[in-house]
């Protein structure tokens, strides 16, 4: 795992987070690998360049410190003593500590004394032995005919000038991967939506051999219950149950053209009488009632109160869950109820007909001598009555009780439940009155010669088969309507996942890197064929450290918890300091890194800043007002925790060349002269 880049050094730890046996052996050939990828760099620029490696095993602390520009470190004394490993190695060999060499098979390896104590003071004071690894004995001709072209290109003005050529060309070749560099590529993108698609498809979607009769179909989601198509969750059932039913006036206007198809079948084929008025005079009323309040909100013919209001009772009725399932259940049982109301007149009309046809047969006994034109006016009399009141089309009957039927099914967003209950309760009382009440109404005995089944039967089975088809329908509806509404409610909730991670995501990025760096990777119209990197003309830099936490302050002992303590105060100090950049007079100044006991900063690197009323100079004295405030906070740290932490500090002002980004998960590096002369004037301070 690659730590951070420290300049020209590269920092990295095997072993975690997840514990590794062979951590030793991965970073003895990590280390090797280095050393023959800069050989090949070497012998393809001209470039006298090499690498030394230093390893050390043993324990560490990993994690982050400070509230801005996190990174992930480690500490503890092998972590240093890890450090003067490298420093005090020699270039294209890898140098270890005997602890290493522990962890190392000996049958694999081929070692040689190190003598690292005698260059340097760390490993001398600690007695560690150092050992070199011996690499296996690989193109020794080729590196002996290298190095003598390395001497022969390196020597002389046109050497050095060959050598850079050579640097150019071989970097232009060099296809490093570039951060962030697929984020704005369309195949990339491309395959991300196909991606989606397909998952969309692999967990929603089924297969499309289905049909309103494949029950599997019903019951395949896990959020929905396979009988009753409830939501199993309650809290996505209460939503369903209140969403707005925008759909809901054209059912109205739907049921209201079923009532006007059954009002022409009983003015035009039934006894007209005062129970027909009556009763499809007032459910005619009802429907104008309903029809103008579900409508009003889209037909506004004036800009009045009285419009105003209709138009809230309009939403009122969209939006309102209880205000609708009473509309609903009041509609179908009236269409059910008017359907067969006026059979109750057709009824005791029947009754006055055998009345008067028994009053003429009496009249004819008694008077036998009357003439045959009375007779005759008598049975003219007598047909007439009969015409106007007997029930001729009772087959009309059964077909405004399947009008009725349909119309129950109309409402879409209505639960399936209470439409099977309405049908079901029409369905049974159809067929007793076909059958029980009235069967006389619909017996003929034509059609009994005609039809092996009487009508009451017939019509039985056509108002049955009817109930279950727009079961069948209601249920399959229903289940359509509640997958739609479950797979819009997870898409918004995923879409708010992902709107939230990327904010996070957004503010950890701009918490590594700095505001406008992350805003270049973020940008859609960035180029990403190149590294990042800016010039500044004039810019400042500080360290700050403090030299006598890892000599004094820090221990590794049970007391401390293995170093922890020690690491929870040199967090509450770079939080403190991390706070100071919050202010706006502190603006300016850019957090780089923390390095240990280091802090690192910067000004003059956040383009647009510059005002024209400020000296060329403003940034440093911003930097130099920081350093002070610093300086403050640590002695008043000092004087709250009863500790003698030294701050010892380093500024310069010069050109800076590169502001460069290298891979993702890493930070901003400054390069060029002003790191080094600062170093160079924290060391001699």
């Amino acid at each position: 795992m690659r730590i951070k880049i420290l300049g020209d050094c590269y920092y990295c730890v095997s072993g975690m987070p997840i514990s590794r046996p062979t951590h030793a052996s991965n970073c003895v050939k990590m280390g090797l690998e280095m050393i023959e990828a800069i050989r090949a760099v070497r012998q393809a620029t001209g470039v006298d360049v090499d690498m030394r490696i230093g390893i050390h095993s043993g324990d560490v602390l990993c994690g982050v410190i400070g509230l801005r520009k996190w990174q992930y470190d480690v500490w503890s004394d092998d972590v240093t003593i890890a450090n003067h490993m490298e420093s005090s190695g020699m270039p294209g060999k890898v140098h270890i500590t005997k602890e290493t060499l522990m962890q190392l098979d000996e049958n694999k390896w081929e070692v040689e004394p190190g003598n690292g104590a005698q260059r340097d003071e760390l490993l001398k004071e600690h007695e560690i032995e150092t050992y070199f690894i011996v690499p296996l004995k690989r193109k020794a001709s080729i590196e002996s005919e290298s190095e003598v072209d390395l001497k022969a290109l390196g020597s002389g003005p046109r050497g050095s000038i060959m050598s850079s050529t050579r640097v150019a060309r071989y970097l232009e070749s060099w296809e490093a991967d570039k951060p962030f560099a697929n984020i704005t590529e369309g195949v990339v993108a491309k395959n991300i939506e196909l991606t989606s698609l397909a998952l969309i498809e692999a967990s929603l979607l089924q297969p499309r051999r289905n049909s309103c009769w494949n029950f599997r179909y019903w019951i395949n989601v896990e959020d929905i219950h396979p009988v009753s198509l409830h939501f199993t969750d309650t809290s996505l059932e209460r939503l369903y149950y209140r969403q707005p039913d925008p759909v809901f006036k054209y059912s109205i206007a739907c049921v209201s053209l079923i009532y006007f198809c059954m009002l022409i079948i009983q003015v035009f084929f039934m006894p007209k009488n005062l129970v027909l008025y009556i009763s499809y005079g007032a459910i005619f009323f009802l429907f104008v009632i309903l029809l103008g309040v579900s409508w009003a909100e889209n037909v506004q013919i004036s800009k009045s109160r009285h419009t105003a209001v209709l138009s809230s009772v309009s939403r009122m009725v969209t939006d309102g869950p209880c205000l609708r399932m009473f509309i609903t259940t009041t509609t179908m049982a009236v269409l059910v109820a008017a359907a067969v109301i006026t059979m109750v007149d057709c009824t005791l009309s029947d009754n006055k007909l055998k009345d008067s046809q028994s009053i003429v047969n009496f009249s004819q006994l008694v008077i036998s001598d009357t003439t045959s034109l009375f007779v005759s006016t008598t049975n003219i009399t007598r047909c007439q009555e009969s015409s106007s009141n007997n029930c001729y089309f009772s087959s009309y009957y059964a077909y405004c009780c399947l009008l009725a039927l349909t119309a129950c099914s109309v409402f879409l967003q209505v639960n399936f439940l209470l439409k099977i209950f309405i049908s079901l309760v029409a369905t049974i009382l159809y067929i007793v009155i076909f059958n029980y009440l009235r069967p006389d109404i619909f017996t003929s005995p034509d059609s009994e010669t005609e039809f092996p089944l009487t009508q009451p039967v017939k019509y039985t089975i056509y108002v049955t088969l009817l109930f279950l088809t727009l079961h069948v329908i209601d249920r399959k509806i229903e289940y359509t309507s509640r997958l739609d509404f479950l797979w819009k409610t997870k898409f918004s909730f995923e879409q708010e996942e992902v709107e939230t991670m990327g904010s996070v995501n957004k503010i950890l990025l701009e918490n590594i890197l700095p505001a406008h760096v992350a805003s270049h990777f973020l940008s859609p119209n960035r180029r990403t064929d190149e590294l990042y990197h800016q010039c500044h003309e004039s810019a400042s830099v500080l360290f700050a450290s403090i030299p006598n936490f890892f000599k004094e302050f820090y221990y590794q002992t049970d007391i401390t918890k293995d170093g922890l303590e020690c690491l929870r105060v040199l967090n509450e100090i770079i939080y403190d300091f991390d706070k100071l950049l919050l202010k706006p007079k502190f603006c300016a100044v850019e957090k780089m890194k923390t390095i240990g006991s280091t802090y690192m900063a910067a000004a003059g690197l956040v383009p647009g800043q510059e005002n024209k009323h400020q000296t060329p100079h403003h940034h440093l004295i911003v930097l130099l007002e920081f350093a002070f405030a610093i300086i403050a906070i640590l002695n008043q740290f000092n004087k709250d925790s009863f500790n003698e932490f030294r701050l010892r500090m380093g500024s310069y002002l010069a050109n800076c060349k590169y502001l460069g980004y290298f891979q993702i998960f890493s930070v901003t590096n400054l390069f060029q002269f002003t790191i080094n002369i600062k170093k160079f004037y924290i060391h001699k301070k």
